[in-house]
């Protein structure tokens, strides 16, 4: 078993191996990995990487759903990179921003809310020191008091849903609801949508992470909206939301759409949305999935376009995540033995 420590950077020849490798396919991704590496993807990682350096304390489940999971991924290249085909860079970095975004079963699942001091909506509606920024004072949503009281078409959608006659009951709280201090003591908390329903509606709820790479924000759910109304495919969780949307303006989606909505479209078992949303966000953000195949600028610590580290900056925002991610690509690339070490020589023919 190969242990990894203290990786400091990639080679050139290991960049321009791994970049020679292309995919087009999830049964492209398995063939290279069972007959470069002897097995399974997964199988390979845990046996690797998994429990080791700075993957010690993430492993994948080694099942047959999860494995399908990871095949169906891989099958939408073109969604998630715009392309054909990716490179086995790439492959790295985004298998990288998965193990650690999607879990040990590479679900695309919903962010959940509440942690000690901040329960339920709290979470999601409050800044948190050292954690996150508040869902709803956010440049790119809709603050929850507008939407309440100065927004028909949201009070048309959401309207009969439990706690909307409490929040429209006081009416003096309309400016709290546009900050980023919840009226914990008189709104519920609870993220049951018996008791707060209306108000999960709003922007800092509906809009918190989703998927693969935790999508958050309105302004990263619009372009998403356009992807489901000119959608030419016959997924069916995605055909009924292409019937029930079409024709209306993406922004008024947006405020229409329920979080269950959101629920199902992430959540569906072909991944076709989770994965779009990728290459989405991916292009609002300066292509960040076309790394470069120069190694200094691909493993540069600065956020350069086309670096690892540019690359984790841009889905979470810290540059500690960011230095973490870098280093865990790098570990991972290492670890699949493309080309020599610098320095190293290749053994002579007998």
């Amino acid at each position: 078993m190969l242990y990894l420590e203290n990786i400091a950077t990639l080679t050139p020849s290991q960049v321009a191996a791994a970049a020679a490798v292309r995919f087009s396919s999830g049964s492209d991704v398995i063939a290279y990995f069972e007959t470069h590496c002897g097995a399974h993807f997964i199988d390979w990682f845990n046996a690797h990487c998994a429990g080791q350096g700075l993957w010690s304390n993430k492993r994948l489940v080694s099942s047959s759903a999860v494995k399908a999971r990871a095949l169906a991924i891989w099958n939408h290249i073109p969604l998630i990179f715009d392309t054909a085909s990716a490179n086995l860079l790439q492959f790295a970095a985004l298998m990288s921003i998965l193990i650690q975004e999607a879990g040990s079963e590479l679900l695309p699942s919903t962010e959940l809310c509440g942690c000690p001091g901040y329960p339920g909506l709290v979470y999601a509606f409050e800044h948190i020191p050292g954690t996150k920024a508040s869902y709803n004072s956010g440049p790119a949503n809709k603050l929850a008091g507008d939407l309440f009281f100065n927004d028909p078409d949201f009070w048309a959608a959401h309207g009969h849903l439990p706690a909307a006659d409490l929040v429209r009951a006081i009416p003096d709280l309309r400016e709290q609801w546009n900050t980023a201090y919840y009226p914990r003591l008189l709104a519920p908390t609870s993220i049951n949508p018996v008791h707060s329903g209306f108000i999960q509606q709003a922007d800092f709820f509906k809009f918190r992470g989703r998927g693969f790479i935790q999508t958050t924000w309105r302004a990263n759910y619009k372009p998403i909206v356009e992807f489901i109304q000119t959608y030419t495919g016959n997924n069916p969780v995605i055909a009924r939301y292409r019937q029930a949307w079409a024709g209306m303006d993406p922004d008024l989606v947006c405020t229409k759409s329920t979080n269950e909505d959101w629920d199902a479209l992430f959540e569906e078992p072909e991944c076709i949305v989770a994965c779009r949303a990728i290459g989405l966000h991916s292009r609002a953000n300066g292509n960040y999935l076309n790394l470069s195949t120069c190694a200094a600028t691909l493993t540069s610590s600065n956020p350069v376009p086309g670096s690892l580290y540019r690359m984790g900056l841009c889905i979470n925002g810290g540059a500690a995540y960011a230095e973490t991610f870098r280093q865990r690509v790098m570990e991972l690339i290492t670890a699949i033995k493309l080309a020599p070490e610098e320095g190293e020589r290749k053994p002579s023919a007998a």
